[in-house]
């Protein structure tokens, strides 16, 4: 009888000494303060914080309508901050090439417009870990009567694109294009496209099949068998100050977490992504 009530008491220690083993872990992972020292995050849970974007669907955009901020970035950053506890949350929306300044001058906390990786960039702010993959696409008048299909074919024309983004960087590089015309918005881009007063438009392939669903008569189509360039292809990341780095660490884990349970891949479906832009796809040129 001694030995069972010995074996009894051991079980239930053991059991005791799981739950409480358990319990820690749960407050644990309920307390995680993301504290490194500058006290971003806490100073976000605690004062709000600031989303900057620009015009520029459908990742980020302002509703005509009802004057609401939406898009893939946007509705990803709500689930983020509902995620990380913040509950007061601001936006501003400024010109594509004007959220950088904007984030350094303390107008904004985050980029939430997702940006291309470059050089420059990286001496200028801090990335988050990524959200989703894409790529460039071109548009041409419908019918495609400057015959483009590819990288070299440019030369000679007139080619748009959207000041500040990786396709302005490198067509600025370029010295045979007619003309590099610059836009703070794809509209005003794809309408000089539609008019003929550019020969191609050059943006995300996502941003240019949005376009032609919702505009189904534009006179324009996308040049399907455009390959683009390894340097036209990145992930979608999205940028902070450099010194907020408990920020940073929240906002990543958070984006790494909605990739994990399906979230972002739901999310960005319904802005005609599939799950295929979540996962590295190399493009072979």
């Amino acid at each position: 009888m001694r030995m069972v009530s010995l074996m009894f008491a051991s079980l239930l220690a053991g059991l005791l000494a799981c739950t409480n083993a358990s319990a820690a872990d749960d407050a644990a992972l309920s307390g995680v303060r993301f504290d490194g020292g500058d006290g971003s995050y806490q100073r976000a849970v605690e004062k709000g914080i600031t989303f900057v974007i620009a015009a520029d669907p459908p990742s980020t955009f302002q509703d005509n309508k009802t004057n609401s901020f939406d898009g893939a970035d946007v509705r990803i950053f709500r689930e983020v901050a509902k995620r990380l506890g913040i509950t007061k949350v601001s936006w501003n929306i400024v010109p594509f090439d004007a959220m950088i300044p904007t984030l350094l001058s303390g107008r904004a906390d985050v980029i939430v417009d997702n940006l291309h990786e470059t050089e420059a960039r990286l001496r200028a702010v801090a990335f988050t870990s990524p959200a989703y993959w894409y790529g460039s696409g071109i548009a041409v008048q419908r019918g495609n009567p400057a015959k483009i299909h590819d990288w070299a074919d440019f030369a000679g024309h007139t080619v748009g694109t959207l000041r500040g983004t990786i396709n302005h960087q490198l067509l600025s590089e370029r010295k045979d294009l007619k003309e590099l015309k610059l836009y703070t918005s794809n509209e005003a881009e794809f309408s000089d496209l539609i008019a003929g007063r550019i020969d191609v438009a050059m943006e995300d392939d996502i941003k240019i099949s949005q376009f032609l669903k919702q505009h189904p008569t534009a006179a324009m189509e996308m040049v399907t068998d455009y390959k683009p360039l390894p340097q036209e292809y990145g992930y979608a990341r999205y940028a902070l100050r450099k010194g907020d780095v408990d920020l940073n660490n929240a906002v990543s884990r958070a984006l790494d977490e909605i990739r994990a349970d399906g979230t972002l891949g739901a999310i960005i479906a319904q802005f005609g992504y599939t799950d295929r832009n979540l996962w590295y796809f190399p493009v072979k040129n």
